[in-house]
This record gives structure tokens, C-alpha cells and sequence, in this order.
């Protein structure tokens, strides 16, 4: 991890209230793999309000251009400011943080499973994963059409992909999680990885868990420092049958076994 600075080459509107960030970085593309994130200082230089930096996922690497991409989508203060940034100006970041995923030691067929935002670091390991040879089946579920825009991302990499929608404004009307609960067995050669709103991971588990199906869940959690030394984005994790760990997300994961994450009710 090391304390960077980047030019943004790009700062454009990918769907409403949703940007894509462009970062010239070297260091972050040779560096960054799967499930791994960056710190973003929200804020003009000399300016400490917001105090805390905040995470984003990588979502997309360049490595002919040494290029990385953030998404993120406009909520407070932060990522505001964030968005009035354009071409040529200079980011503050820290990175990469997180474990990186080992992706050698997965099988041929990857699932990836994502909700809404947290389709950002799927599509990372989407590439890396088609960039190793693997088959990727992504199944992704939105409330809404706001990020059209990332099927033709999907398409430009060559993903096998299904969206469902909500309203039905985009893609097949339903939830995703009816389509995974419906067939089974067609995944059980994959790898399953999955990230998204909390209500939509804690169905996934209460369901593989019946089915003894393991799969890999990407969590967001609040973070101060993001590098494991405030404690700060703590979860729980199960130690044996009835004992458990406190992880912290920024150093220990973000990737995490599902079946292994105690949710708090």
C-alpha cells in the first residue's frame, strides 16, 4: 500500500447520480488485484472536511494505458466534491488495500452474483478471470435502468451475463436471487462469488446453506483508517461451532467466506 497521487483523465456521468473515474496510476495497475479497493481523500488540498477518506472498488484496469477505474455514485458530502473533479486535476488516494484474490486456485466456471453498486468489484474480477481463461456467468440484479450503461461493458469484454430489473425497465423483470434459487445445479461446477445490499447476502447464505453450496462475499463496511490499525470496520466472522472472530474488512478481506460472516440482526 502506498500514499499516491493521480491525474483523472476522465470524470463522466455513467447513469444518474453514478460517475465513472478514470486515474492515471502505474502503480495501482501492476499492483491491484481482484477484491482489492482504494482510499480517496474527498476533499481540495489543505481542506480536512470530510476528515476520513472513503473506499472505492476497482473497477476496471487498463494496464496498455496504466489506467484504473472507479465507479461510485453521488450520496454526501465526499463524493459531491468528487464529482466536480475533471480532466487533469490531481486525485489523493491511498491503495491498493485489501487482501488480493488468488484466482489460480479457483475453477474454469466463475459465478458472480451482484447488486446494484456492488457489481463495481465483480467487474474487475470478470476481466481478470476472462484474462486467465475462465468461463464467467455474471447474474445481476438492479431496482432500476441507472446503470444501463454497464451492459455494454459486459458486452465489450465478451461476459456471459443476465440482468433482472425490478421495475422491468431493464433486462428480465424479478429479482436475481430467483433465477440462483431456481437452479441449483447448474452452478454446482462454478465458483461463486458474490457482492451487494446486505438483505440480498443474507438471503444467499440462509439459501447455500441449505444446499451446501460455498461461495465468496465481497463486504462494504463504513472505514476510517483502511488499514487495519483503528478497527474500525470490524465483522464477524464464526470461530468453530460456536465461537467467532472479529475481522477487519480493509486488511483481513474484503473477500470473505459467505457461509462464515455472522450478520447482526
Amino acid at each position: 500500500m502506498r500514499l499516491l497521487k493521480g491525474e483523472i483523465l476522465s470524470n463522466e456521468k455513467y447513469g444518474p447520480d453514478i460517475y465513472k473515474m478514470e486515474i492515471f496510476s502505474p502503480y495501482i495497475v501492476k499492483n491491484t488485484g481482484a477484491s482489492q479497493f482504494i482510499n480517496i481523500k474527498c476533499a481540495p488540498e489543505n481542506v480536512r472536511d470530510p476528515l476520513l477518506r472513503r473506499p472505492f472498488s476497482v473497477f476496471d484496469i487498463e494496464a496498455k494505458f496504466n489506467v484504473f477505474s472507479i465507479l461510485y455514485l453521488v450520496k454526501g458530502r465526499g463524493t459531491r466534491y468528487m464529482s466536480t473533479l475533471g480532466r487533469g486535476d490531481i486525485l489523493d488516494f491511498s491503495g491498493p488495500l485489501g487482501k488480493k484474490l488468488d484466482l489460480t486456485a479457483s475453477r474454469d466456471n466463475l459465478l458472480l452474483i451482484g447488486g446494484g453498486m456492488g457489481i463495481a468489484p465483480l467487474n474487475l474480477l470478470s476481466k481478470l478471470g476472462l484474462g486467465m481463461g475462465k468461463n464467467i456467468l455474471m447474474l445481476a440484479g438492479f431496482a432500476d435502468s441507472r446503470l444501463l450503461r454497464w451492459e455494454r461493458d459486459l458486452v465489450r469484454m465478451g461476459v456471459k451475463y443476465r440482468i433482472f430489473s425490478e421495475d422491468g425497465t431493464w433486462g428480465e423483470k424479478g429479482l436475481v436471487l430467483d433465477h440462483i434459487f431456481d437452479e441449483y445445479r447448474v452452478f454446482t461446477s462454478h465458483d461463486i462469488f458474490c457482492c451487494g445490499p446486505l438483505p440480498m447476502l443474507k438471503v444467499l447464505q440462509k439459501e447455500f446453506k441449505g444446499e451446501n453450496i460455498e461461495a465468496t462475499a465481497f463486504l462494504e463496511e463504513k472505514m476510517a483508517c483502511g488499514m487495519g490499525a483503528c478497527n474500525g470496520c470490524v465483522v464477524k466472522i464464526k470461530k468453530g461451532s460456536d465461537d467467532f472472530n472479529y475481522k477487519r474488512v480493509c486488511r483481513d478481506g474484503p473477500a470473505f467466506g459467505l457461509s462464515e460472516v455472522i450478520f447482526d440482526e
